[in-house]
């Protein structure tokens, strides 16, 4: 039986009955069935989406209800179907909504994202957390900028700001991540150890996983539990 959470998210419905959902004439219903197709998507409970089921997501994207459109196009993202790119670029305009469109832009992969993106990351008074994510999305969409800009910003001051960065790094599969974020963890006066042993959890890397089962044998308490959960995650 189908159930729906509160938030509106679905628990435990088929491909069908999500398929059905999406031509609901209840908004929630088909915003809730397009999430639920993306968070299957990026979990890799789903690998691939039948053809027919996809256009009919796709369709979405024209929907009248604006968040129904918005929570279509970051589903299709995790697709990497670009015909979602113009709904997402539109979304960095919007303040609540920017966060969210930037990091799908990075997992779409459409290079014609490439420079709206840039342009985030360059302007003045954007907020230092959407610069970051820009950044990231950069990167991933293997720009030097993005991965320079995140680099860079593993030495700020600003506690969260490089915790944030220390995360992006590994979400973003930059190049140097592995051995930035191993230089971190092995660093006992570093205050981030604990970041960097999860983000290592986000990589699979041989030579992270060593980093934390050297580090592990050598810690306990806060950190040990951490660096427990990224080795498992390399299970």
């Amino acid at each position: 039986m189908t159930t729906s959470s509160p938030n509106g998210e679905l628990d435990g419905a088929s491909i069908p009955e999500l398929e059905t959902l999406m031509h609901s004439e209840i908004p929630g219903e088909r915003a809730a069935a397009a999430c639920a197709i993306g968070d299957r998507m990026r979990t890799h409970e789903l690998k691939t989406l039948d053809a027919k089921v996809q256009e009919t997501l796709a369709q979405l994207l024209d929907d009248p209800t604006t968040f129904v459109r918005f929570e279509t196009a970051i589903a299709m993202a995790e697709l990497h179907d670009f015909r979602a790119t113009p709904l997402l670029l539109g979304a960095t305009r919007s303040r609540a909504l920017r966060l969210d469109a930037i990091r799908a832009l990075g997992t779409m992969g459409d290079p014609l994202a490439v420079g709206p993106l840039r342009e985030i990351l360059t302007r003045f008074f954007m907020p230092w957390a959407d610069k970051l994510q820009a950044a990231a999305a950069l990167c991933a969409l293997k720009s030097t900028e993005g991965q320079d800009y995140l680099q860079e910003k593993l030495s700020s001051r600003k506690f969260a700001e490089r915790a944030a960065a220390i995360h992006f790094m590994a979400e973003s599969s930059h190049p140097e991540a592995v051995s930035a974020l191993v230089e971190i963890l092995e660093d006992s006066n570093d205050p981030m150890q604990d970041v960097a042993a999860r983000s290592l959890g986000l990589i699979p890397s041989p030579e992270g996983l060593a980093a934390l089962q050297r580090i592990r044998a050598q810690c306990e308490g806060h950190l040990a539990e951490d660096i427990d959960e990224a080795i498992n995650l390399h299970r």
